[in-house]
């Protein structure tokens, strides 16, 4: 499989190579890899995929009563305090 990085990607893997060398570009890249696949399984319900995350937002909104839109009134501060004498 032959893959092409950004430029971003192909300067961190050169960093990432600096600080290690005698290792191969491809055992970087699969380890870093490796670590980003573990963290997904050990998380899989905190991030969404992107693709997915406009169904996701709308699983959310079932059953919940919309938000009114309120007053500016509402959140002037001597309407939060008028009770409070």
């Amino acid at each position: 499989m032959e893959v092409t990085l950004t430029a971003q990607a192909e300067e961190a893997l050169r960093r990432q190579l600096a600080r290690s060398p005698g290792r191969a570009p491809a055992q970087i890249v699969e380890e870093a890899l490796t670590e980003m696949a573990r963290r997904q399984a050990s998380n899989p319900e905190k991030t969404p995929p992107s693709r997915d995350f406009h169904a996701w937002l709308g699983e959310l909104r079932q059953g919940v009563e919309p938000v009114p839109d309120l007053a500016t009134e509402t959140f002037r501060r001597e309407a939060i305090y008028q009770d409070h004498d």
